[in-house]
């Protein structure tokens, strides 16, 4: 279980805070499933790449700090809180400035050091609001 909390957390800091997209080769099997994929997103571990290309577009300074880190069997459930600034387009939303930060859960299940399925629930009501899509 030690092993595949460190595949995940190493995996959520090098794409969100070392923006190194080319780390979902690494960490996450090609075929990835995502239950939860953002709208629009592809599936497999390019659309994961793409959905990280979109976020740090729209939130360049995007950082994410870990809350929690719970393993048990071959999943693993990481809280974190992310933050940063809206400087780009975000899904037609034009650029805000306005800084955001909002809670995100994730579950991600690892298979021969590979992360294989990926669930998410982030709190998009408040990043909505804070980018000004709703009030």
């Amino acid at each position: 279980m030690e092993m595949n909390k460190k595949i995940c957390v190493d995996f959520l800091n090098e794409v969100h805070n070392n923006d190194n997209v080319d780390a979902i080769d690494i960490y996450l099997d090609k075929d990835v499933f995502s239950h939860d994929p953002f709208p629009g997103q592809a599936p497999g571990s390019e659309g994961v790449k793409d959905t990280m290309r979109q976020f740090r577009a729209a939130f360049p300074d995007k950082r994410i700090m870990i809350r929690d880190v719970i393993a048990e069997g071959d999943k693993v459930m990481v809280k974190f809180t992310a933050q940063g600034t809206h400087l780009g387009e975000f899904v037609g939303i034009p650029a805000s400035g306005n800084a955001i930060s909002y809670e995100e859960v994730v579950i991600l299940r690892v298979k021969d050091k590979k992360i294989v399925e990926h669930w998410a629930v982030a709190d998009a009501l408040s990043l909505m609001q804070q980018v000004g899509a709703i009030q």
